[in-house]
């Protein structure tokens, strides 16, 4: 006979695994989701760190080997932020090492470099990817560690980062990011050549394979509800120049027509105006991928250094929002379109 303690706590129980059952629902056909799940209890390589005594004067290393993803340039590094941050509040040396399988690697060494991350950036700590080999332990990132810096967003999701993730990854930035000195003076001086030391409204226009409205992205804003807003902002005599960065050769013979000379643009940046992202593209440029990274770069970091951003909510727009923090600057013109994200029954697929 059972009494009514034995009673609630079997109804307790059961409500939990109810509860578990209904949040496994969803990712009942995600491979990865299901395997780890089954493997809980014998995991042996799930670690925690103990901030303690260094060891040797040296504190622990955190190698942070960013897979693969088929994604742009910025979607990746803003991934590598949250990394970084997980590696400095465990109070780990970040080590940095993208894959030669990403988008912007080539065949060969670029800039004294075989790691993909280095043709751009310093390593953030004083260990260098050589250092690994004789070193007795690291740690090696693992996926799961961007959830801590996730849980800074309160509202959830890839494209829509609250106010204090953003402020938080701006330390981050400022912290760890350092361009090495060859991409670091190609910033500065496109940063100059653009914005000539005037106030300046940057504009970013997401265009290309957004069309395709895919899932778990944002709603696809049109050039034109973009130029809409940059004729309201730059109308009010404030700004002096208008700086456009896109990917979108369409979007730029609207502002072209739009604001003539007032309008600053890279003119050397690949665009399309297709639905084919431009990080796909083909050239027989030497050092295409590469010059890809910088093409992205130069944008986010000129955006960055305007007074004033219209933008919608993507990858470069978020990364010229957290650089612009990291110096402690704000926009004094910030205006986010926002149309909400897709979804729709097929993963990261057009409707």
């Amino acid at each position: 006979m059972y009494s009514w303690e034995d009673i609630a706590r079997k109804i307790r129980k059961t409500k939990k695994q109810l509860f578990f059952a209904l949040y496994c629902l969803p990712h009942g056909d995600d491979q990865r989701f299901v395997d780890s799940v089954k493997r809980i209890g014998k995991e042996y390589n799930v670690v925690s760190v103990e901030k303690g005594e260094e060891n040797g004067g040296i504190s622990m290393v955190y190698h942070i080997a960013m897979e693969p993803s088929g994604s742009g340039f910025f979607a990746d590094f803003n991934k590598l932020l949250a990394y970084l941050y997980f590696a400095d509040q465990m109070a780990l040396i970040p080590v940095v090492e993208f894959s030669e399988q990403s988008r912007y690697a080539e065949s060969h060494s670029v800039n004294g470099s075989s790691n993909p991350y280095e043709y751009y950036f310093k390593q953030p700590g004083a260990v260098s990817l050589e250092d690994l080999d004789r070193l007795g332990s690291v740690i090696r990132s693992r996926r799961e560690n961007v959830i801590l810096a996730e849980s800074l967003n309160e509202k959830r999701g890839g494209y829509t980062k609250s106010e204090k993730h953003l402020d938080e990854m701006g330390k981050i930035f400022g912290k760890y990011v350092r361009f090495n000195e060859t991409v670091g003076n190609m910033l500065c001086a496109g940063r100059d050549e653009m914005l000539g030391g005037r106030k300046t409204l940057g504009v970013h226009v997401r265009g290309t394979d957004f069309k395709w409205n895919y899932n778990g992205h944002p709603v696809v804003i049109r050039p034109e509800e973009y130029l809409r807003e940059a004729k309201e902002k730059f109308g009010r005599g404030e700004y002096e120049r208008i700086f456009l960065a896109t990917d979108d050769s369409g979007a730029l013979q609207l502002f072209q027509e739009a604001f003539g000379s007032d309008l600053r643009f890279y003119q050397d940046a690949m665009r399309d105006n297709g639905t084919e992202s431009v990080m796909n593209s083909s050239s027989t440029r030497e050092n295409h991928h590469y010059l890809l990274g910088c093409e992205v770069l130069r944008d986010m970091y000129t955006l960055s250094s305007c007074e004033g951003l219209v933008a919608g909510l993507s990858q470069v727009s978020y990364a010229a929002r957290i650089c612009k923090r990291s110096r402690g600057e704000r926009y004094t013109d910030e205006v986010i379109l926002d149309k909400g994200i897709n979804y729709h029954r097929k993963y990261n697929c057009p409707k």
